[in-house]
């Protein structure tokens, strides 16, 4: 599990780290639109047109995979943030549902084709399909480095103490990762005390988030002991300052101090690194023992299903069966409908062995209900172009390219 790729030097850590996810994204994005302007190369078609419905995509398809995320997670991940509607544009925390991008980019590819370029949205479709199977294979591995999306639980069912896994293949995630953290909300696994954090307003028990830990390791105590010795003086100026009577102005002035000492104490107790502190106070131990605690290896989430490497290879094999439909195919336009059947098959059979999605729609995920959708759009896509429509679409245009002029030479 590696969310963050590298970090970018004299930046603050806020704008430094260069996320996996973003990264394998931008991969995704670059080569899904080489591959497009090289199908477009090869049929006759612009390929400044398929760099500009790439811009869309991209543009339209982050937004709607952000919408979708939003509105399913509103009120436990949104609504409850201090700042709910800067949460929403906060994109590097995380949060992207596959679906909603393709459901809001392809009807903007499509009115940018019919009504902008003036060219066959059915042809152009069809070249930018197969780098969409392709995009999100490579987003998938991603999402692996990234510790979302995770598989169900894959341990031997004929291991007694339910930890060795199922298959060679299986892997088990860090300590305090998403899947580490749902199994022990599920009552999948135990933790010893010393690793479980309790939150003060809500009463939830979880375990203790390793960015809390890794900030108070680096802290080494040391603000903490400021405030400490901070607290320590003011309260010995205040017993000084007593002495003069409480109505006396050195009274007012240590008073004030030290009520700002006991406030900036209490806030600090609630900061990452200050719950370490307390938590380290209470079990008699530094942070750096906690860490190397949470760090052995017993202390990592169950063997689980790495579905995010299984949906790598079905999209792999969607964009190569895509691809050679593209140059076999003799109607246009079908290439979109049999993605949208054959990742919707996929996406169904991949969300049984996922468990980080809820069954909340009707006793399946949102995924599977979209799909059980998409893929009836795709049946009835094929169904309308075989039916309706001619084998050809009428405003494919063989694009050629401009002539360079020739080079002003003598006049006969």
């Amino acid at each position: 599990m590696y969310p963050t790729m590298f970090k970018l030097p004299y930046l603050p850590d806020w704008l430094a780290d260069i996320k996996s996810y973003g990264v394998m994204m931008t991969i995704a994005f670059l080569t899904g639109i080489w591959m497009s302007c090289r199908r477009a190369d090869k049929s006759g078609g612009n390929p400044d047109t398929v760099l500009n419905i790439g811009f869309i995509a991209l543009i339209f398809g982050i937004a709607g995979a952000r919408l979708m995320y939003v509105l399913h997670y509103w009120d436990s991940r949104f609504a409850t943030q201090p700042h709910p509607y800067w949460a929403i544009i906060d994109i590097r925390a995380g949060g992207l549902e596959f679906w909603g991008g393709p459901i809001l980019a392809i009807p903007a590819i499509a009115i940018y084709l019919r009504y902008i370029a003036k060219a066959s949205a059915r042809w152009y479709l069809d070249m930018a399909a197969p780098a969409l199977a392709w995009g999100l294979a490579v987003t998938r591995i991603g999402c692996f480095l990234n510790g979302c999306c995770w598989g169900a639980t894959c341990v031997d069912p004929h291991d007694p103490s339910r930890e060795q896994p199922q298959y060679a293949w299986a892997v088990q995630f860090p300590f305090a990762s998403p899947a580490m953290t749902q199994q022990y909300r599920f009552g999948q696994l135990t933790l010893p005390k010393e690793l479980i954090y309790v939150n003060e307003r809500s009463g939830e028990s979880f375990p203790m988030p390793r960015q809390f830990l890794l900030e108070a390791v680096e802290d080494d105590g040391q603000q903490y002991g400021r405030l400490q010795v901070r607290f320590q003086a003011a309260f010995a100026e205040l017993a000084k300052a007593q002495k003069e009577g409480v109505e006396s102005e050195a009274y007012a002035r240590a008073k004030k101090e030290s009520d700002a000492t006991r406030d900036a104490l209490t806030r600090f107790r609630s900061t990452p690194i200050g719950n370490v502190e307390v938590h380290c106070q209470k079990y008699g131990l530094t942070a750096a023992e906690l860490l190397a605690l949470a760090d052995h290896q017993h202390f990592r989430s169950k063997p689980v299903h790495p579905v995010q490497l299984y949906e790598t290879v079905s999209a792999l094999l969607i964009s190569l069966i895509l691809g050679l439909m593209f140059y076999y195919r003799r109607r246009h336009g079908i290439v979109l409908p049999w993605f949208l059947i054959l990742y919707s098959i996929s996406r169904v059979v991949h969300e049984l062995i996922r468990q980080d999605n809820p069954l909340d729609v009707g006793g399946v995920t949102i995924s599977q209900a979209i799909s059980a959708v998409t893929f009836s759009l795709g049946v009835i896509g094929l169904w309308w172009l075989y039916n309706k429509m001619p084998m050809v679409s009428p405003r494919v245009v063989p694009y050629i390219p401009p002539q360079d002029d020739p080079a002003p030479g003598k006049s006969s």
